[in-house]
């Protein structure tokens, strides 16, 4: 029998970011706990529709719980799932607090409950092309990773990711993609130094984030995270002793997500050429640059690892620890900047 999933919330994250991608990972999407029923219905006609998160953990058919509620919520309505007896996937930020991730990970140890974190950038194109990079040893040693990402939003809006709250700001909303990404390629950062800043008029929020990261050695790591970018080309910066990887442009996936497209259409996740990163080798003393092809996305790929982990038993494709780690150095960015002194970990 296919692991059949329900989905706490239906705006931008449930409908477009996780309903998407089940179908072509197994998984069927049995029904949604949403206020706004029709909307659900228009798209998943089959699916149940629950008044409440409440009245989707009751049902025994729901075996994976998907919390795509706003951040303040994630812990609570985690928590009521894992003791309900589903397994639990939580949308990112993991959790607002490392506090608040503890308690999550121990309510999921005492149902013997698979928990896990929808870091779904670690399937984006450029991130599985820069970690073939590494793998392969074109870049010699990783000395300087400089990781943006970046929007324009303009003025600020009536919504609750724009209100002053725990776990919200850019920095848990861009920044805990980053700060994931960074710990997949280099692992625990020795110390932080980071600050958050808001710069929109009339902004309650951090709109723009700043992350330092310092490891063994001469490794750094330079995070960006900002909605007041108008240039938002800039994607990834690596530096090694041996070559550099430069990437302009965001992932292609969730523009063709907000399109209507999904992982079963022809194209999905794959890159167009003048899209494609550069990277500069050293031969002989010379530096060679060539465009270098993106790999294909395949952010549906956290669905499939996690489909697996329930029917087969394993680890889940992003371990709660890791999602903790992640929230971990976030807080020690904020206090960084709160301080104005470096924080070691």
């Amino acid at each position: 029998m296919a692991v059949k999933a329900g989905i706490v919330g239906y705006g931008l994250a449930g409908r477009v970011f996780h309903a998407p991608l089940l179908p072509a990972a197994g998984i069927e999407l049995h029904g949604v706990a949403s206020s706004k029923p029709e909307a659900v219905k228009v798209d998943h006609p089959e699916a149940v529709v629950y008044a409440t998160p409440e009245d989707m953990f009751a049902d025994a058919a729901i075996d994976l719980a998907i919390v795509a509620s706003p951040t303040p919520t994630h812990t609570p309505l985690a928590i009521k799932a894992l003791e309900a007896g589903k397994h639990v996937i939580v949308d990112k930020p993991f959790a607002a607090t490392v506090a608040d991730a503890d308690a999550m990970i121990a309510a999921a140890e005492k149902a013997g409950r698979i928990l896990t974190c929808f870091q779904n950038r670690r399937w984006d194109g450029d991130f599985l092309t820069l970690q073939k990079l590494r793998d392969e040893g074109a870049l010699g040693n990783i000395q300087c990773f400089q990781s943006h990402f970046e929007f324009y939003k303009g003025e600020t809006q009536d919504r609750w990711q724009e209100r002053a709250a725990p776990g919200v700001g850019v920095q848990y909303d861009l920044g805990a993609h980053q700060v994931d990404q960074a710990l997949v390629l280099f692992g625990r950062p020795k110390w932080v130094e980071g600050e958050v800043i808001i710069q929109r008029n009339q902004g309650e929020v951090a709109d723009t984030f700043f992350l330092r990261m310092g490891y063994e050695g001469a490794l750094r790591v330079h995070v960006y995270c900002s909605y007041v970018s108008p240039d938002f080309r800039t994607k990834y910066v690596v530096q090694g002793d041996q070559g550099a990887y430069r990437k302009y442009h965001m992932d292609i996936q969730e523009p063709q997500l907000r399109e209507g497209m999904t992982p079963l259409d022809a194209g999905f996740g794959v890159e167009p050429k003048e899209r494609f990163g550069t990277l500069s080798r050293v031969r002989n003393g010379k530096v060679i640059n060539e465009i270098y092809p993106t790999e294909p996305g395949t952010q549906h790929e956290i669905y499939v690892r996690l489909r697996k982990a329930i029917e087969e038993g394993g680890a889940p494709p992003v371990l709660p620890a890791e999602a903790r780690m992640t929230i971990e150095v976030i807080e020690a960015g904020v206090k960084a900047g709160e301080t104005g002194q470096r924080v070691i970990l």
